[in-house]
C-alpha cells in the first residue's frame, strides 16, 4: 500500500523508475547479438525474426498497452513493403529514405482507418479490423499490374546501406538494419508507454466510462495510436523490402 501511495503522490517518479532498465532486457539485447557468432549462416532467416518482432512490437501497443483488439495488422505491414518495394523498382532504392517514406505512407493509412475503428468496440472492432485487412489484401491480389499479385513485387533493387553495404545473400547488411531499427523503434515505444499518454492508453483499455468521467477524450488516443502503429509498421515494412 505504502508503494501504491508513493506511485500516486510522485506521478514522475513512478514514470521515471519505470523508465529505468532492468538486467533482463539488457541481457536479451545483447543476446542478439549472438546470431553473428553461432548461426552466421542463418542472418538472413535473423533478419526476418527482427522484422516479425517489429511487428509484434506495434500489436502489443495497439493491443496490450490500448485494448484495442486488431486482426488487420498486416495490412499496414503490407502497404509500407509495397510502398519500398515499389519505389525501389521505380528507381529509387535508397534504404534510409525508403524506410521514411513506407512509414508515412503507413501511418496515413493508419490515420485514415482510424476514423472507422477508434469508434466501435468488443466484436464490432474485431470484425471492422479483419474487413478491413481482407479488403486491402483482395485489393493488393487483384491489382496484379501493379504489386505482382500472387506471384510478388518483381524488379526491386535496394542500394547498398549508406552507399557502402550491400543487400546480399548471407544477411549481414540486412540483420544489422532490420536489428537496429529494431532497436530504435523499441526505445521509441519504451518511451511512449512510461509517458503521460501511455498511462492514458491504459486506462483506455481499464475502463473507458471512467477515462470520461475524469474529463479525458479517451477517442483521440485510439485515434494517435493507429497513426504511430501504422508508420512503426510502415517502418518495418520498409526494412522487409530492403531485405
Amino acid at each position: 500500500m505504502a508503494v501504491m501511495s508513493s506511485a500516486v503522490t510522485n506521478p514522475h517518479q513512478f514514470l521515471q523508475a519505470q523508465n529505468r532498465w532492468h538486467w533482463i532486457e539488457v541481457a536479451f539485447w545483447l543476446a542478439t547479438l549472438l546470431p553473428f557468432v553461432l548461426t552466421p549462416s542463418y542472418l538472413s532467416l535473423a533478419s526476418q525474426i527482427a522484422i516479425t518482432a517489429l511487428f509484434a512490437l506495434s500489436l502489443d501497443l495497439i493491443l496490450g498497452y490500448a485494448g484495442i483488439v486488431s486482426l488487420g495488422h498486416a495490412a499496414f505491414f503490407g502497404f509500407g513493403a509495397y510502398t519500398a518495394g515499389l519505389i525501389s523498382k521505380w528507381g529509387w532504392g535508397e534504404p534510409l529514405s525508403g524506410l521514411l517514406i513506407a512509414a508515412f505512407s503507413a501511418a496515413v493509412l493508419g490515420y485514415l482507418m482510424s476514423f472507422i475503428i477508434a469508434r466501435f468496440r468488443h466484436l464490432t472492432l474485431i470484425m471492422m479490423t479483419l474487413g478491413l485487412g481482407l479488403l486491402l489484401f483482395e485489393v493488393a491480389n487483384k491489382a496484379s499490374w501493379l504489386t505482382g499479385g500472387a506471384d510478388g513485387l518483381q524488379g526491386v533493387h535496394m542500394w547498398p546501406l549508406l552507399g557502402m553495404f550491400r543487400f546480399d545473400l548471407y544477411g549481414y547488411t540486412a540483420y544489422t538494419y532490420a536489428l537496429i531499427v529494431l532497436f530504435l523503434l523499441f526505445l521509441l515505444s519504451r518511451r511512449l508507454t512510461n509517458s503521460p499518454f501511455g498511462l492514458a492508453l491504459r486506462g483506455i483499455r481499464e475502463n473507458l466510462t471512467r477515462m470520461r468521467a475524469i474529463g479525458d477524450q479517451p477517442l483521440a488516443y485510439p485515434d494517435g495510436l493507429h497513426h504511430f502503429c501504422g508508420d512503426r509498421r510502415r517502418g518495418r515494412r520498409s526494412a522487409h523490402a530492403n531485405h
